[in-house]
């Protein structure tokens, strides 16, 4: 009854990440790719990055100046079409409501035709930045063109949701070498966040999973759970799809 959207179908899509590299990291050969392919790739970054660090004397502003200018180097790289800023305090005290007012307003305007983000139901994932990011946008995709939280409405589709960081995959985007090259290259900008040891820890992961996941022996994927938005509001199969 419920047809899985093609990722190749879309014009543009909105990825909404928790922290500068969180997008990058987990589905950048994506984005590589589809770039590549001329669709409009468009970043939200909920929160600043600005205590993703054990330096304490970098902790707050100072470090969220240095990671917004990883990310616009990253985002160069995978080849994003514009990357926007919520600015909420990482690790902060702010709300999936607020969250989802201001990606309400981003939706209505960029028009998407997908929308990717953290999955929230994923077992174990306990950071809340990640948990809250991932609601607000699932929310905001299932309730955008309602006036009574945002004033205003749109007669615009948003077509799919996609999940990443997700145990419940049902999607397995074929990208090439070149598209995961880049997606290191990306990744290797957000030396804030990783030592050389740490990086090939973490390459030497995305290269395995890409393969673990692949339908096809030789193929490198990444995997989602891409949904329809009617999917996100009393379909209680919705995990089974």
């Amino acid at each position: 009854m419920m047809k899985l959207p093609e990722l190749d179908s879309f014009g543009k899509v909105l990825c909404v990440q928790p922290h500068p590299d969180d997008a990058d990291i987990s589905m950048g050969g994506t984005i590589a790719k589809l770039s590549q392919k001329g669709i409009r790739v468009y970043y939200v970054t909920v929160t600043d990055g600005s205590a993703g660090t054990r330096d304490e004397s970098l902790v707050g502003k100072k470090l969220a100046e240095i990671r917004k200018k990883e990310q616009e180097k990253a985002a160069e790289i995978l080849g994003v079409h514009e990357l926007l800023w919520l600015d909420f305090e990482d690790l902060g005290d702010y709300t999936i409501e607020q969250v989802r007012e201001k990606l309400i307003r981003i939706i209505r305007k960029i028009e998407p035709d997908a929308v990717f983000t953290v999955d929230p139901f994923a077992p174990y994932e306990v950071h809340p930045d990640h948990l809250k990011c991932g609601m607000s946008t699932a929310q905001a995709v299932s309730l955008y063109r309602l006036p009574k939280l945002v004033p205003g409405t749109s007669n615009h589709d948003v077509t799919a949701i996609g999940f990443f960081n997700t145990a419940f995959p049902n999607t397995f985007y074929p990208i090439e070498q070149e598209h995961l090259n880049r997606k290191f290259q990306a990744i290797s900008q957000h030396k804030s966040q990783f030592d050389e040891r740490s990086l090939q820890v973490l390459f030497s992961y995305l290269a395995e999973k890409s393969r673990a996941y692949s339908p096809v022996e030789g193929q490198l994927v990444e995997p989602f759970k891409v949904l329809p938005p009617v999917a996100l509001h009393v379909i209680s199969e919705a995990y089974m799809l």
